[in-house]
């Protein structure tokens, strides 16, 4: 069949429909290459972006954690906020008024999109473009934000963009909604160190975030935003126009009503005031968190392998709830006491001082005060009282000497010590002084250590020997340096020095009966989930005896009852020993009873001019600071003694020989005193004795000493000594002062030899005057001639002697009043003073000139008598007879 013949209009139409088709098949090849070519530069663009995509480590959604230290009774003492306060709560714990308000502003449609939101960024693009008020949105969610925050940069870039929605969707896969919006809320930003909702809520409204009210909720919403313009600390009117704007938001996104908004809006808000940085009792926190806390958190499990300064920073971030031993009552009032200029007044403005009080039985410290008025920027590191090195004068004398001594049987407060000037061998040898300058002699070890003399507290560490009592004072809680060995240790004489936390450590073995337990300000730390990973247990060693420490203890009791602490006075039993340092530029004192140890220094930082002398004595430090410390410290406790062991004994003894006390002890050298059963003295004294002296040569009476010139004395019979040179310090010649009292070393020298006995007495009476004449013969070695005389009187019991300077002549004539026996005695007297043996006669008168005579025979010249006894004794009743 022939083919129609086409017409000329149907050709044009179908090269038309042909171009169309091939024009179609070029632009979809086009589009095909342009797509494909843009999937894979975006597909390369994206590899290029995901290169250095941050590792997804989960761990760093757990965000910086606030710590909080509390005292002893659990009180919160201060939160740690260190560079972020942050206080993690459950969202369950977090007001449905606060958690609404920021769904409503950052991203309403959070529950529902799967980390990203097109929708939201295409809104964000599209306000972007055509908004010209030069305002933008940034179209992220709360995922986003959580992302940007934990793992990226603050850039705006494409790739940072792309990588932020990556990592939301991965976030997404793993967490649930809940879970990511609580880290979100946990961790934003409210300005005034406040991170997160928890934090936010106690820094604005003093409250936590579970209590806000909606329009406390809306403020708070609107911080994060731009925290330095709206918070309502920094900028209340700002801060109330992002308010409305949250609350307006949440009316059309169909959370609370308009009424609801207008009455939250309406609603006036009390702040709690702008917070402060610094926190209370700084001294104390300060050590537990630099010192003690990172030491401790060191030996935890997951802690052991961090450094101390990686420790320090977790302190801040960990949420740890640390419970200390602080009493904030008594660490208060003591830096009250400290900072108060009015105790300085007669002290230089670079005085400084440190106190530190511990419970001696729990070792737990109750307080510390490290300088005066803390200052973080120019004191606040430098605590005086934990860290500093001064110079410790006796203060150590107890921890050195005598508590060891008396533990090791050497001593104890009867044992005597000689105060003298001693010459101590070493290299050079040692020469030690008194704080007085004087010696005082033997003396007890109580009134030794009750009075802080030095020279016995060396002689009784020499005796005991310096590694020993080093070895002690170590062990009781002193840190030496290793330069530290010689006998001067026991005067303060030390290379660096000690602080007040070591001397308390040291003097809480004393009040604690002798028994270390290692001080501590931290009882228990509890991890952010409230688990448990430190409690406390004692750590507690018997150094001394309690014994050991009871007697050292009363000796310290003594100091202050009579020695060098009496000016302390709080009304209740206290045992305490003072010390100040060479050239008076430290002084201390630590005193204690059962319930508390408290000590104190007081000095300067420096001293450039090395021959400066300060004036810091231990009464200035007793009259305005040790006085009130320890009566707040004690405030309110029963005056508890010191609780003796029953093992103990008293004895009286005598306080120079430390033996019983012997015939001739003075009563004032008589004192009572406590042993160990075993200790108890045996021997009676030997050092008080009775001797004759000759008081006319003040030596032993010899065996020609005059009768009328021997006198028995007692005298203190005390061991040799040296007398000072110029190898000590201050004035030469100085001695013992007991040693003015000692027994006469010679027998006297001034009657060595006795004259002949007198030979012919003769006596008769003159019948014309009735004198009685007496005649002898001439004695050898004699240089006079004593003559007494008995008359008939019947009180006259004594001879009575007639001639008060010796005679040279051999004859002498005695004068009479009545008839009657006379009797008369002769003594030859040598010029030293020595008689001879008396010789006696005796003459009856019957008559006197003008008295009648009474008839019978006529006196003859007298026979001479037995010598009698030298004038002033009887004569003896027979005649002729030397003594």
């Amino acid at each position: 069949m022939p083919r129609k013949k086409e017409g000329k209009k149907e050709r044009p139409r179908r090269a038309k429909k042909n171009r169309i088709k091939r024009l179609l098949v070029v632009l979809a090849v086009l589009f095909i290459f342009f797509a494909a070519a843009t999937a894979i530069t975006a597909y390369a663009a994206i590899q290029h972006f995901m290169q250095d995509l941050p590792a997804f480590d989960l761990s760093v959604l757990e965000p910086a954690k606030t710590s909080f230290l509390y005292d002893k009774d659990g009180e919160l003492v201060t939160p740690l906020m260190g560079v972020e306060n942050r206080i993690i709560v459950p969202l369950d714990e977090i007001s449905p008024h606060l958690v609404n308000a920021f769904l409503a502003i950052e991203d309403y449609r959070f529950y529902e999109h799967p980390g990203f939101d097109l929708r939201g960024i295409m809104r964000a693009l599209w306000f972007n473009l055509t908004n010209k008020s030069g305002s933008t949105q940034g179209g992220s969610t709360i995922t986003q934000q959580l992302v940007k925050n934990a793992f990226l940069t603050p850039e705006r870039t494409i790739k940072r963009k792309i990588q932020e929605v990556y990592l939301s969707y991965q976030l997404e896969q793993i967490f649930s909604k809940d879970e990511i919006l609580e880290f979100y809320l946990n961790r934003i930003f409210f300005d005034y160190n406040a991170y997160g909702v928890e934090a936010a809520a106690q820094t604005y409204f003093g409250k936590s975030a579970k209590e806000v009210t909606l329009a406390e909720a809306a403020m708070l919403a609107g911080i994060p935003n731009l925290p330095g313009k709206y918070s309502p600390y920094r900028n209340f009117a700002e801060a109330k126009k992002r308010q409305k704007v949250i609350l307006d938001r949440m009316v059309e996104v169909g959370i609370i009503s308009r009424a609801e908004a207008d009455a939250a809006a309406a609603e006036e808000l009390v702040l709690a005031g702008i917070p402060s940085r610094s926190y209370p009792h700084p001294w104390f926190v300060d050590y537990v968190i630099m010192d003690e806390l990172p030491a401790l958190l060191q030996t935890l499990p997951d802690y052991k392998d961090l450094s101390i300064e990686q420790i320090q920073a977790k302190i801040y971030t960990s949420g740890l709830h640390i419970y200390t031993t602080l009493d904030q009552r008594i660490q208060l009032s003591v830096t009250e006491i400290v900072d108060n200029p009015d105790n300085y007044a007669k002290l230089r403005d670079e005085t400084q001082a440190a106190v530190v009080v511990v419970q001696p039985y729990t070792g737990y410290i109750s307080a510390i005060i490290g300088g005066r008025n803390y200052d973080a920027k120019n004191s606040g590191i430098f605590n005086r009282a934990t860290d500093g090195k001064w110079q410790a004068g006796s203060v150590l004398k107890p921890i050195i000497a005598y508590g060891p001594a008396f533990n090791e049987g050497i001593a104890t407060p009867g044992t005597i010590l000689d105060d003298a000037p001693t010459e101590f061998p070493g290299i050079p040898p040692y020469y030690p002084n008194n704080f007085d300058m004087r010696f005082l002699g033997l003396m007890t070890a109580r009134y030794a250590l009750a009075t802080s003399r030095n020279v016995p507290a060396v002689r009784l560490l020499s005796q005991m020997g310096v590694d020993k009592g080093k070895e002690y004072a170590t062990r009781m809680g002193i840190q030496f340096e290793e330069a530290d060995s010689g006998l001067a240790m026991v005067v303060g004489g030390l290379t660096g020095g000690v602080n007040p936390l070591q001397v308390a450590q040291a003097y809480s073995v004393l009040a604690n009966e002798g028994v270390r337990t290692d001080l501590t300000t931290i009882t228990k730390i509890v991890d952010s989930n409230g688990k448990v990973i430190y409690e406390h247990e004692p750590n507690q060693e018997e150094i001394l005896s309690p014994e050991a420490a009871w007697l050292t203890t009363s000796c310290l009791v003594d100091a202050v009852r009579s020695g060098t602490a009496t000016y302390l006075r709080i009304g209740r039993t206290v045992a305490a020993k003072t010390g100040t340092s060479d050239k008076k530029r430290d002084a201390w004192m630590a005193a204690y009873t059962p319930d508390y140890v408290t000590v104190f220094w007081i000095g300067e930082d420096k001293w450039p001019d090395k021959d400066e002398f300060g004036k810091y004595e231990s009464y200035y430090v007793i009259g305005n600071f040790m006085n009130p410390i320890l009566t707040t410290v004690h405030e309110g406790l029963p005056d508890t003694p010191f609780r003796r062991p029953e093992s103990l004994r008293q004895a009286t003894i005598c306080k120079k020989s430390g033996l019983l006390p012997g015939e001739f002890c003075p009563p004032e050298h008589l004192v009572a005193d406590w042993f160990p059963r075993n200790t108890i003295p045996t021997e009676k004294c030997n050092l008080h004795t009775e001797l004759e002296i000759c008081t006319v040569s003040g030596k032993l009476a010899g065996e020609f000493c005059p009768e009328e010139h021997r006198e028995k004395q007692v005298f203190y019979n005390r061991p040799e000594f040296i007398t000072t040179d110029n190898r000590w310090a201050g004035k030469a010649g100085r001695s013992p002062e007991d040693a003015g009292n000692l027994p006469p070393g010679e027998t006297c020298d001034l009657h060595t030899s006795r004259p002949g006995g007198v030979t012919s007495l003769r006596a008769w009476q003159n019948p014309l005057t009735g004198d009685i004449t007496l005649t002898w013969n001439e004695v050898e070695g004699a240089s006079g001639f004593l003559v007494s005389r008995k008359g008939p009187d019947p009180d006259d019991e004594h001879f009575t002697l007639l001639t008060p300077e010796p005679l040279a002549a051999l004859t002498f004539t005695d004068t009479i009043q009545l008839p009657g026996v006379y009797t008369y005695q002769v003594v030859a007297v040598n010029e030293e003073g020595v008689q001879s043996a008396p010789l006696a006669t005796s003459v009856n008168v019957e008559f006197l000139p003008g008295i009648p005579f009474e008839p019978g025979e006529p006196d003859e010249p007298g026979e001479p008598e037995k010598p009698g006894p030298p004038p002033g004794r009887p004569r003896g009743n027979g005649r002729d007879n030397n003594d």
